[in-house]
């Protein structure tokens, strides 16, 4: 998320700007007001909505582009 300490929002955007570069298939999202490790369910920063909706784009990117 934009709220995370570890990884900037620059980085992330760097290293997509590479993926894109290189033609890599990708899809970042960078979740507004969420930290670092949000889809822990043990860890001060979960967010349950935010992590519903990450699995469910994980899987549906995993589907379309592993199959």
């Amino acid at each position: 998320g934009d709220q995370d300490r570890s990884i900037s929002v620059e980085s992330v955007r760097a290293f997509q700007a590479n993926l894109n570069k290189d033609k890599t298939v990708n899809e970042i999202y960078i979740y507004s007001g969420v930290g670092h490790a949000f889809a822990n369910p043990t860890g001060a920063n979960y967010a349950p909505e935010e992590t519903k909706d990450a699995w469910g784009k994980t899987i549906t990117f995993l589907e379309k582009y592993l199959k």
